[in-house]
């Protein structure tokens, strides 16, 4: 089986290598520029949008011309990329995938640039085609074959991500069964409720960090833009958002890691991430990270040759009492509720959590099997202007 795996350190550049890196991305984010404002006015005109071909010889036909012979000390591959990320964009865009494609400017950053082969690792060193020698902090040992390496600035300097492909065997498949089966509730409160009865607690990095960002917000709106004063309040702002994307990304996969590490299925809701985020909700749910967490748990169950599986986001998981079967009348600050059959107490997300674990391991299972109880299998809400 054939993985690939993204490795990401930190550089350490000279101060020529930081300026040639200034350039390379400053090119790489003139050229998306240029090709972009090339289709827009093709299209205004004739109807029709340049191919990726005929941009990347109209590429060409630019570092012939004096005013941007300036182009020739870009390594061409590199130039290439913007002008293939730009036709994906646009595909992406008619695929109703994304948005319509938008110019870069500057004050976004300084951006990126990727080479996509000739890359190689010594030790500690990246060698980068038409740059040199690179040093980097080498916090562990990569893995498998270099395909592509992106050079991306953060505020806190210059990064390095290498894709590689890793040859792994193929891992033996094991149905999950009962024992060996975990049902997850996301939630708010609790970031995860699993069937265990095990809580984990929600981090809320922005939360955490909410009072410190609106001050530092507030005196960057005091500052007069463009002076030094101003960017230099605007790297802290921008230190404190990339502190959070850390300590999320960091809780998300350690999380997703150890859950897929102990358990052979894994059952969780198909939520609609984008849906909750037009919600009132929907600075805690950003902050949550769940889509994710989901993406996490599915490519390294797949890896480790586990059974990662999402049911139905319209199954009624919380409502649905586990132990009689009845289906409760429930409100959003319903934590714990008296079932409305049997009058038992009733912790909603425990009772949700095992409800996703029982749904998944039915629907991994062929109905009617002795053992399987299918009960609820077909339960729906009601659709809008149909029975209710």
């Amino acid at each position: 089986m054939i993985v690939r795996k993204a490795f990401r350190f930190k550089l350490v550049p000279t101060p020529a290598q930081e300026q040639a890196f200034r350039q390379y991305a400053g090119a790489c984010r003139w050229v998306w520029n240029e090709m972009l404002r090339e289709r827009k006015e093709t299209y205004k005109a004739t109807g029709k949008s340049p191919s990726m071909y005929e941009q990347k010889r109209r590429l060409t036909e630019l570092k012939r011309q004096p005013e941007t012979a300036w182009l020739n000390g870009i390594h061409s591959q590199v130039l290439q990329e913007p002008v293939i990320n730009l036709h994906r964009a646009f595909v992406n865009f008619f695929e109703k995938r994304a948005k319509y494609p938008r110019f870069k400017p500057k004050r976004r950053g300084l951006g990126s640039f990727t080479f996509p082969q000739s890359v190689k690792v010594e030790g500690n060193r990246v060698w980068l085609p038409k740059i040199g020698w690179v040093r980097f902090r080498k916090s562990r040992e990569i893995e498998g074959t270099i395909k592509r390496a992106t050079i991306r600035h953060r505020v806190s300097g210059w990064y390095l991500s290498l894709l590689c492909e890793i040859d792994m065997p193929d891992p033996e498949p094991v149905a999950p069964t009962e024992e060996t089966t975990v049902g997850i509730d996301l939630g708010l409160h609790d970031f995860a409720v699993l069937s265990t009865g095990e809580r984990i607690p929600n981090p809320r990095h922005v939360r955490k960090l909410e009072r410190k960002l609106a001050h530092t917000q507030r005196a960057l709106s005091r500052k007069r833009k463009g002076s030094r004063r101003y960017e230099k309040q605007a790297r802290k702002v921008a230190r404190l958002h990339e502190r959070v994307a850390n300590a999320r990304a960091d809780f998300l996969h350690k999380l997703s890691a150890r859950l897929v590490a102990e358990n052979q299925g894994i059952m969780a809701e198909d939520l609609s991430v984008k849906g909750l985020a037009r919600t009132r909700l929907a600075k805690s749910v950003h902050d949550a990270g769940w889509g994710e967490f989901l993406r996490q748990l599915a490519y390294k169950a797949e890896w480790a040759g586990k059974v990662f599986h999402r049911i139905d986001r319209f199954f009624p998981s919380s409502k649905l009492h586990m132990a009689c079967g009845t289906l409760n009348t429930l409100s959003l600050s319903d934590r714990v509720f008296e079932c409305q059959g049997c009058g038992t107490l009733v912790d909603r997300d425990l009772n949700a959590a095992l409800n996703i674990k029982h749904r998944g391991l039915v629907e991994l299972s062929p109905v009617g099997q002795p053992g399987v109880d299918a009960r609820g299998l077909d339960v729906r809400p009601a659709t809008a202007g149909g029975p209710g």
